[in-house]
């Protein structure tokens, strides 16, 4: 079975070495029509925020809640790993977008390391899915515009169920972990 989102980012743009959420929230507006922002950190409300990577997780509902949609974060630390899946694929199936907080470990050429995404936070949102191929179809704004999975029906990329437990499960700082924002 093969379930996408009724709406999906006109744009997938490419971050630098920070901003992730603000991409991430900057996706999620343009999917609903709401963009209004030139650049993607205009979003983030917190100077210090504009400029490193440093935002709380309960940022990100506080910026889409007064643009019309509603968004709440929450967390899986108490659920298995296939609770997890379930209830991103529900999410998705109650047509809502999910920023997801990972451990990055993906350079910009598409190698990953372990050590790397044990330190690295990272936001990405995720778009839809496919039973079969056990995969959700991504948007993940640290990916380089020459590498964007075209073949796909949203997101730029697709990560398997496995490596979005995976990351899901790193990242710094260790609080964050399993952290979610539902939206729309």
């Amino acid at each position: 079975m093969i379930k996408t989102l009724t709406h999906s980012p006109k744009e997938y743009l490419e971050q630098g070495l920070t901003q992730c959420g603000a991409y991430s929230v900057k996706a999620i507006l343009n999917a609903y029509g709401k963009d209004d922002k030139k650049y993607p950190r205009d979003y983030n409300p917190h100077f210090l925020g504009k400029y490193t990577s440093i935002t709380s997780t309960s940022t990100w509902p506080k910026v889409l809640q007064p643009y019309g949609i509603p968004a709440q974060k929450g967390d899986t630390k108490k659920l298995s790993d296939e609770q997890r899946i379930g209830l991103l694929k529900q999410f998705i199936d109650e047509d809502k977008v999910v920023m997801i907080r990972i451990g990055n470990g993906y350079s910009k050429n598409g190698k990953y390391s372990s050590f790397v995404a044990s330190f690295m936070g990272h936001w990405i949102t995720l778009w839809g899915y496919n039973d079969e191929e056990k995969v959700f179809y991504v948007y993940d704004s640290y990916i380089s515009l020459k590498r964007h999975d075209k073949t796909i029906p949203i997101g730029n990329t697709k990560r398997t169920y496995a490596e979005i437990v995976r990351d899901w499960g790193k990242g710094f700082p260790l609080t964050r972990r399993y952290s979610f924002i539902k939206a729309g």
